[in-house]
């Protein structure tokens, strides 16, 4: 409450304390001298606890305070009777303050009463001293003491009113930081997933380039040792043997390219996602001679982030199986993105199988499927080619504005 109108309302009260008691300066008697000190001593403790009343914000000191206030204005009331109700301004004085200061209904009920009880008592006294009592003279004093009240009363709450804004703008503005700093973690915890899933992408990129490749170099390596020892037993067969080593370098070496470019990819994360397929399926038609088309049903950029790396394997697998297995020349790609999935039809015209056996490409696609919660299924029969069934589901976040106002 320490503000500059509250400053200046005190300060007025005071100053209306000061000049009330000054004019009863003109009613004391030459020979009345202890009223004369009464009338000084009342304007030193008038000042003395108005200083009180506004240092110490404590209900006690305060309700003591104005229990003296009342005093000294009744005792102007009961030692100058000739002055009217004069005393009464005191009292309007004082109601202003007393519904300032308090809200408790116990405190203002007391001064209601007590202040009904000094008005009774010294109208009898003026009665009974001077036969005198005017009715429109009371009216008009205690209306000036209920609008004192009411003054008071409706400044406490617009003090309050005040207070409560400023404390629900603070909240709102600690809330407002609280959000601010929850974002940027958030958006920090979501460039550390996607950089985890980076990774572990290339985690996986380096043990397929483990398995596979570094299996076929093995195989390589004993072919080469074999052609070695028949170059001069059997030239022919040294030139089957040379056919097969020159098979399985150029299958290592588009191993290696499909892998490296996939490690490109990934560092180039303001290219589109539908443009990294379209890439992916254009080089590997160019290497390899298959045909490849995409359809695509929905918005490519709804796919998540951390669900792309894991799409691109499939596809760069599901062509590597259909033209090494399945020596096909055509595959289609269908991909339809729902708001709760995103589901993969991959089709090849190749010779297909009766018995489908995964394969190592296959397990680890499977496994790739299952780490985000999807499913997979595998279809052939001899003649007809390979189908791979793939379904994503898409993890929905619900936020409401009424959550967080209970």
């Amino acid at each position: 409450m320490k503000n500059l109108f509250f400053i200046l309302l005190t300060s007025i009260r005071v100053v209306m304390f000061i000049l009330l008691s000054s004019y009863f300066f003109q009613l004391v008697d030459p020979h009345e001298t202890w009223k004369l000190a009464y009338i000084i001593c009342a304007m030193i403790l008038f000042v003395g606890n108005h200083l009180l009343q506004i240092s110490i914000e404590n209900a006690r000191v305060r309700v003591f305070c104005t229990a003296i206030d009342m005093l000294l204005s009744t005792g102007f009331g009961a030692l100058f009777p000739s002055s009217s109700n004069l005393y009464l301004i005191f009292f309007g004085v004082i109601s202003t303050t007393v519904f300032l200061f308090f809200s408790n209904r116990r405190i203002l009920k007391w001064f209601s009463v007590a202040f009904f009880l000094v008005w009774a008592v010294i109208s009898l006294q003026r009665y009974y001293l001077l036969g005198t009592f005017s009715l429109s003279d009371n009216v008009l004093n205690m209306m000036f003491i209920v609008y004192g009240a009411i003054v008071g009363s409706l400044i406490r709450h617009l003090q309050t009113a005040r207070e409560t804004i400023d404390s629900q703008f603070q909240q709102l503005n600690d809330s407002h930081d609280a959000l601010k700093d929850a974002h940027q973690q958030l958006s920090e915890y979501s460039k550390q997933v996607e950089q985890l899933t980076v990774i572990r992408e290339r985690n996986q990129i380096a043990r397929e380039i483990h398995d596979t490749v570094g299996h076929k170099m093995t195989a390589l390596l004993v072919q080469l040792q074999l052609a070695n020892e028949m170059v001069a037993v059997d030239p022919e067969k040294s030139k089957a043997i040379l056919h097969t080593c020159e098979k399985l370098t150029r299958d290592s070496l588009h191993e290696i390219r499909l892998s490296v470019r996939t490690l490109k990819e990934e560092e180039q994360m303001n290219v589109s996602f539908l443009h990294v397929l379209r890439d992916i399926m254009d080089v590997f038609s160019n290497l390899t001679g298959l045909e490849t088309n995409l359809e695509f049903i929905g918005d490519p950029t709804s796919v998540p982030l951390s669900l792309q790396p894991t799409i691109k394997r499939i596809i760069q697998e599901a062509l590597t199986n259909a033209k090494r297995h399945g020596s096909a020349n055509l595959c289609h790609i269908s991909m339809q993105i729902s708001q709760d999935s995103v589901h993969i039809e991959l089709e090849d015209n190749g010779k297909g199988t009766e018995n489908v056996v995964p394969s190592f490409g296959l397990i680890n696609m499977k496994e790739r499927v299952l780490e985000h919660g999807g499913n997979v299924q595998f279809k052939s029969s001899a003649g007809k080619g390979f189908a791979i069934s793939i379904s994503f589901p898409l993890k929905r976040v619900q936020w409401s504005s009424h959550e967080v106002m209970k």
